[in-house]
């Protein structure tokens, strides 16, 4: 055999026998483990890697490197060639072993050459494949080297041995060359791509490629253009493309795990990356009992027969197995942590596309933003396990044969021990997904709740609901801690189970082996059952979170398999595209040539939002080309329905709709306006290209000319979520002419008049819809629903709905006119002529208008934040105090307790075997046996009031306390914090910030303190071996500080960042930070290994305390990595409270000091309003002049007891900020804040909440309480009302017979299958109702009956003319002793008031009597009458 120097060279060994000092392995082993195996598996890998790069194009122009790498490949090649060649000609004893590895050499370097050629020129990155084959074959020829040269005698083995060696040189040089990034060679932008796409193996193993990342955050602040960009391969169209290629919906209803399948199809790759380095990671892991088991039998040994050699291999390869335990875990991660951002961007891009596909009315509207946020954060957590439960009982099963030939059959009691673990674990695991999809589902109502709070802030306060709000959404949170207490419990519990192997199998063990044993049998087998027992608790802590995951994954699968929606609308085919395949994909049905005559035909329509209840029956229509469609009927008719019909929007249809030609794009505008938190412009045109001429032409139709005149930055002004800083009327002409912009034949516009005084609406109607409007130049189709019919002669056609959901007539309106039917019924006269009524404004010439004013302060950079970097301690009280600090000191001492317990039973584990070891047992087996017992019972039972205290009591309080101080916060914001605040800022705090004080902050709380004590505890235990490993503990100790803070600047910054974005950017580098973190104490750790191996061998330390030492140290690497991260997750998710606590600091409350007055009950008796020279502003902390853009300007106005009030104007013109004025929602100027008074009291001295409960308010838009409260709670929210005044209110606004209808008082209400009307008349029943428990209230007390204020903001904007006088006569009647002040622009509903007062730009332009105004031509009410038809 060749270099057979030993007996046992040609067995497997591994190791020699009686030659070589018995230091060396076998040859055989040698050639078939180093050099045959590597060989053959990379040939085979790198056949695959070549031909998938060969569908790449190259990317990569060096040549000149490229010759260099293949000059010392041939080099290579060649030394490989004359290896064969000797062994070939005989020269040498040789097996046919020794043949095929040498042969497999020479292949594998031919294979390098074509390998390394196609990596060089069409990938980013240096070949993974190929540095980790030269990295690793690198190592095992250096130990083949020495064994050859160990052996080598005759002339040829040193000729072999010295070429071999040459051999090994070049690999050396192959192994730097290859792994040279390639960054300055590639064809493209190096600004656009993360050096994470040319990092090779080494530089993503070490985490070398964030380096800078780390500094940058160590030594300033990080903004988001800091950060390396986003991995080409992580891009979220890159992976929705592949998720839409391997997707099968219909799969979603049947298979339970169809999108867990899809994951696995889409993602192959990345999914199985990790199992390699996971594979290595287990078998390092394993090298430790063996490492513990020789070291004891050495340390055993007489000193003069220790050899040398074997002190030396012993640290040697303590420092192998720690390195390669630190290497694979850092690369394991890294794989892991990527392919679970790879996951969640595909489930977020197919949430969204199936959110925006979706149909209407299938589901909850907020059921995607928690999706996309709560459970896909679980998903990412549960799903990084995923890979330890393969692993996890791969090293059970071989840690329970090791056991097995360590103690015979005694390994069988720690193998029923976990079985009993796993049918406990069974039986939580059960409950473990209902638990989490009801703690989502509370999550999910309490954020869209918020949501929609927060959207509607304005009309919440001038309703009075501000305190039922208040009390809803603290209902809602209560109730979600409750539901994830169940869940915590079940945590804690599988925890709980977890710990049961760890800590009970060793006494389950020795109890049953009841044998002696010595140092080396007790710790060996204390090292397997550690390796036994640990993967276990691994895989019961993950099994819940496992189990989440997949729950979660469920909600997804079942959101993504939902009603989308399907355009049942027939029409021809798109240009370009195959005629056949549409008319198969959309059939045309009888009569469909008939249809086609008209733009849009409807024939035997039936249309609704359930099937149960169709709203529109047997409709036959038709929309005439390059037409105006006017569609008309009282409230609750249908009309909106129709227009989700026309577009295709229905769930619930029978019947066809067909479209006579393909309209590629539909302009829409809604009744409630649409309007994202961006400049006007950006609102204006969306995603189309700008257009200048175009824009400028929609500006002039919607009127908003003298509207962006008025603004401080034009049409670059900002409309704040929801378009909050923009008057009702504003929002709707934005969102019209956002409709208007757009490139389209077809446009639908429903109820886009509601918001706009007469005057605006007949200047938008006749440049937009008149006969020289707009779309008729364009010769569009429109199609237009509205209550404003006195624009109905100018219609080409006219369609007229009935309240049983038919329609009552259609036609031409001087044909429908003389019917004697609905539309006659209207009284609206024919248009007199075709007159203009175009009204003039400062500037003429719409190219003259400051569409491109800019703003000096609105890039102004924000104080920067040192905490961001430095953190706050602060927020720890705040914890503390959150959680009541005897909790936090009961947390202290269960760690401490617990830390004590667990690592002093190691140590009575080394007293016991010194005391087996002597002639005569100082203590009987029972004796031992039972106090290690009540150790491991005790340390478990310090665990278990840990976990309580930390995880379910803390968790609930906190959780509770946190939400009701920042919500409190939030509903006594001013106003001013809604217009400037992104509505996401808000909601994402009350989200992912409240989610981790929920999740992540008490787990880090109670992870921090169990691997500090536990630490503690270990590190006392390791200086038993030595006492001179304490030397090191001081620069231990240095280092770990060190990290922390370097690794802390960082973290905390990312952290902040992924909050406050929610980036899969951020997330993905705060996790790979992470690994980086691992990493570097991994390598702590094999440096202590080394210290404590070397000083055991050379000082000949005690057996008994080096083994429980060593024992200790196979987890002491994760321990410490626990103490920097869990503090770290710790310090990052407590930046959760330290924003919520620059909230509730920031945001000052509207509420000021001298608002002391609290009125009693029956204020205002009387209901004077009185404002003397009030001027007032919504910036009012601009430098500029106030007055410049103020919203109201000297208002003088006294309104006596029991007067009726109007104020109109044209939208913009400060109308709702006097209501808000009043209101206290706007706060007058400083030197006018005493110059309002009601009933005599001075309004700034009245406090804000008592003023708003006092006066009775109806706002613009109806609000209402969460989804599925009751209809009585909605009508009566202060719980003040008996069900019969209930019942009556109700029955006076003619509502009854709907509630009937839907279950009674008592019954669940959906706000948004209420119509706009229908919403309109609940607020006013809200008030009536309000107004009589006033009226019971002041007569009991012996007060007048009846007396106050409403206030009453475009009440009737939404209803038909008939309601509208409905609620004209209901106001009468049931506020007949009050003062009423109403904004109006139905001036049908304000004729009968005593005054009006006109507005123009927040100043007061003229007060008297309506009828006499609108009789008089040269008024401004005169001229707002007439343009509203009269």
């Amino acid at each position: 055999m060749l270099f057979s120097t030993c007996a046992n060279d040609d067995s497997l060994g591994p190791n020699v026998v009686g030659c070589r000092d018995d230091f060396d392995f076998t040859v055989k082993f040698e050639q078939l483990v180093f050099s045959f195996a590597p060989s053959t598996l990379f040939i085979v890998l790198s056949i695959w890697r070549t031909r998938v790069l060969l569908k790449r194009r190259a990317i990569v122009n060096a040549p000149g490197v490229q010759l260099v790498k293949l000059g010392t490949i041939a080099t290579y090649i060649g030394l490989q060639l004359a290896l064969v060649l000797l062994v070939g000609i005989r020269s040498l004893t040789v097996t046919s072993l020794a043949i095929a590895a040498t042969v497999l050499q020479l292949v594998a370097a031919l294979s390098m050459a074509t390998l390394s050629v196609q990596e060089h020129t069409r990938s980013p990155r240096p070949s993974i494949l190929l540095s980790s084959y030269l990295f690793i074959t690198t190592l095992l020829d250096a130990a083949q080297t020495r064994t050859i040269w160990l052996a080598a005698g005759t002339k040829p083995e040193i000729t072999y041995a010295t070429v071999f060696t040459a051999a090994v040189g070049v690999k050396v040089i192959m192994t730097f060359l290859e792994a040279q990034r390639k960054t300055k060679w590639i064809a493209w932008n190096a600004q656009e791509h993360s050096p994470e796409e040319t990092s090779g193996i080494y530089s993503l193993g070490i985490y070398f490629w964030l380096n800078k990342l780390f500094f940058d955050g160590y030594k300033s602040i990080l903004r988001p253009q800091d950060l390396y960009p986003l991995d080409v391969g992580m891009a979220g169209s890159l992976l929705q493309e592949k998720f839409e290629k391997k997707v099968d919906y219909s799969e979603f209803a049947t298979d339970k795990h169809a999108l867990l399948k899809t994951l696995g199809r889409t993602l192959p790759m990345p999914l199985l990356l990790p199992i390699l380095p996971r594979l290595a990671l287990l078998a390092f892991r394993f090298c430790q009992p063996f490492f513990i088991s020789s070291l004891i039998d050495y340390l055993s040994l007489p000193e003069a027969e220790a050899s040398v050699n074997a002190a030396y291999g012993f640290i040697g390869a303590s420092i192998l197995i720690y390195c390669g335990i630190a290497v694979s875990t850092a690369l394991y991660w890294y794989f892991q942590y990527r392919s679970m951002y790879l996951v969640r961007g595909c489930l977020v891009s197919a949430i969204y596309r199936a959110a925006t596909e979706a149909e209407i009315g299938s589901g909850d509207s907020n059921a995607a933003l928690t999706l996309m946020s709560t459970d896909i954060e679980r998903i990412r957590v549960g799903f990084l396990d995923l890979h330890d439960i393969w692993g996890s009982l791969i090293e059970t099963a071989i840690a329970s044969w090791l056991l097995y030939e360590q103690l015979a059959a005694a390994f069988a009691a720690p193998i029923v021990l976990v079985l009993c673990c796993i049918i406990a674990m069974s039986v939580l695991v059960r409950y473990t997904g209902d638990s989490q999809r009801k703690w989502m589902e509370g999550v999910q109502k309490r954020v869209g709740l918020t949501g929609s709070v927060i959207a509607n802030m304005k009309n919440l306060k001038l309703s009075g609901l501000a305190d039922p709000i208040f009390n809803a959404l603290q209902k809602l949170r209560i109730d979600e801690l409750g539901s994830g207490n169940r869940f915590r419990i079940l945590l804690i519990l599988a925890a709980l189970v977890a710990f049961v192997p760890i800590m009970f199998s060793p006494v389950v063990t020795f109890g049953v082996a009841q044998r002696t044993l010595d140092a080396r049998q007790l710790f060996t087998s204390l090292s397997y059952l550690m390796l036994l027992s640990t993967p276990l608790m691994s895989l019961f802590q993950s099994f819940p979170r496992i189990v989440a995951a997949m729950a979660c994954l469920d909600r997804i699968q079942a959101f993504l398999a939902g009603k989308t929606r399907q355009d049942f609308r027939t029409r021809p085919s798109a240009p370009g595209s195959d005629p056949e395949k549409q008319t198969l994909h959309k059939p045309f049905l009888p009569g469909i040539k008939e249809q086609l005559s008209a733009a849009i035909s409807v024939r035997n329509g039936t249309f609704g939002w359930t099937a149960d209840k169709m709203v529109l029956k047997n409709i036959d229509i038709d929309v005439p080309h390059s037409a105006l469609t006017i569609v008309v009927g009282p409230i609750a008719s249908g009309k909106s329905t129709l227009m989700k019909a026309l577009l295709g929007e229905i769930p619930v249809r029978k019947g066809s709709i067909a479209l006579s030609k393909h309209f590629q794009r539909v302009g829409f505008c809604d009744q409630v306006a649409f309007l994202f938190n961006g400049s006007i412009r950006e609102n204006i045109t969306g995603f189309s290209p700008f257009d200048p001429g175009r824009y400028r032409e929609v500006i002039d139709a919607a009127m908003l000319t003298d509207d962006l005149e008025a603004l401080p930055l034009g049409d670059r002004s900002n409309v704040g979520s929801n378009g909050i800083t923009l008057s009702g009327g504003q929002r709707q002409r934005v969102s019209l002419a956002r409709a208007l912009y757009l490139q389209s034949d077809l446009l639908i516009f429903d109820d886009v008049f509601s918001g706009l005084d007469a005057d605006t609406e007949e200047q938008i109607f006749h440049k937009a819809f008149g006969p020289q409007g707009l779309i008729r130049r364009r010769g569009a189709t429109a199609v237009l629903c509205t209550h404003s019919v006195h624009h109905l002669p100018a219609a080409d056609h006219i369609i007229a709905l009935g309240l049983d959901g038919t329609v009552v007539e259609q036609g031409r309106f001087e044909t429908l006119v003389t019917n004697k039917k609905y539309i006659h019924s209207l009284n609206v006269k024919a248009a007199s002529g075709d007159a203009s009524p175009e009204r003039t404004t400062s500037k003429s010439d719409a190219d003259e208008v400051k569409l491109l004013k800019t703003n000096t302060n609105a890039s102004n950079i924000s104080e920067v934040d040192n905490a961001r970097q430095a953190g706050d301690r602060t927020v720890y009280l705040t914890y503390f105090r959150s959680m009541g600090w005897s909790l936090a000191i009961g947390a202290v001492i269960s760690a401490a307790a617990m830390g004590f317990l667990s690592n002093y039973s190691t140590v009575w584990l080394k007293y016991w075997a010194d005391d087996a070891a002597g002639d005569i047992p100082a203590h009987s087996f029972g004796y031992w046996i039972g106090v290690y017992a009540a150790l491991q019972a005790a340390s478990l039972g310090s665990l278990l009031a840990l976990g309580v205290v930390c995880f379910i009591v803390s968790a609930r309080r906190s959780g509770a306390w946190l939400h009701s101080r920042a919500l409190k916060t939030l509903i006594r914001a001013p106003l001013k914090f809604f217009t400037d605040t992104d509505q996401g800022v808000i909601i994402n705090m009350f989200s992912q910030d409240l989610n981790l004080v929920d999740t992540e902050l008490p787990n880090g709380f109670l992870n921090t303190l169990y691997s500090l004590s536990s630490s503690i505890g270990a590190a006392a235990v390791l200086i038993t071996s030595s006492p001179y490993l304490a030397i090191s503990y001081p620069f231990l100790i240095a280092s770990l500080w060190l990290i922390q803070k370097f690794y802390l600047r960082t973290s905390r910054q990312m952290r902040l960042l992924d909050l406050e974005a929610k980036s899969p950017l951020y997330t993905h580098y705060l996790d790979t930070t992470k690994g980086i973190l691992g990493f570097v104490l991994a390598m702590m750790v094999t440096i202590i290994a080394a210290i404590l191996t070397s000083l055991a061998v050379r000082l000949r330390s005690n057996s008994g305390f080096t083994g429980a030492s060593l024992v200790l140290l196979m987890n002491f690497g994760e321990s410490l990595m626990g103490i920097v991260l869990h503090y770290t997750q710790l310090e990052t998710s407590i930046g959760a409270i330290a924003r919520l606590n620059a909230f509730n600091k920031n945001v000052k409350p509207e509420d000021r000091e001298n608002e002391l007055v609290s009125p009693p009950e029956e204020w205002p008796q009387r209901g004077e309003i009185e404002l003397n020279g009030v001027s007032a502003t919504y910036n009012s902390d601009a430098s500029e002049d106030p007055l410049l853009n103020a919203a109201l300007c000297d208002i003088k106005l006294k309104i006596s007891a029991r007067e009726n009030v109007a104020i109109c104007g044209r939208t913009g013109s400060g109308k709702s900020s006097v209501l808000a004025l009043i209101l206290k929602l706007l706060d007058p100027l400083q030197e006018s804040s005493e110059n309002v008074q009601i009933d005599g009291i001075v309004l700034a001295r009245i406090d804000r909440r008592t003023l708003r409960s006092r006066l009775l308010a109806v706002p613009q838009d109806a609000v209402f309480l969460p989804d599925g409260s009751t209809f009585q709670d909605n009508l009566d929210p202060f719980d003040a009302a008996t069900a019969t005044e209930c019942q009556a209110v109700f029955e006076t606004v003619g509502l009854w017979s709907f509630v009937q209808e839907r279950g009674g008082l008592q019954a669940g209400m959906i706000p948004s299958t209420l119509s706009q009307g229908q919403r309109q008349l609940f607020s006013l029943a809200r008030v009536v109702l309000r107004g009589r428990l006033r009226a019971r209230h002041t007569a009991g007390s012996g007060g007048t009956p009846g007396g106050g204020i409403l206030l009453l903001d475009e009440v009737s904007s939404s209803v038909d003319y008939e309601t509208e006088r409905a609620m004209r006569d209901i106001i009468k009647t049931e506020f007949q002793h009050y003062t009423v002040l109403a904004v109006s622009h139905r001036l049908d509903m304000i004729m009968d008031f005593d005054r009006v007062v006109v507005l123009d730009r927040g100043k007061v332009v003229e007060v008297g009597k309506p009828r006499e105004l609108a009789s008089d031509e040269n008024t401004r009410f005169g001229e707002l009458y007439r343009a509203g038809g009269h």
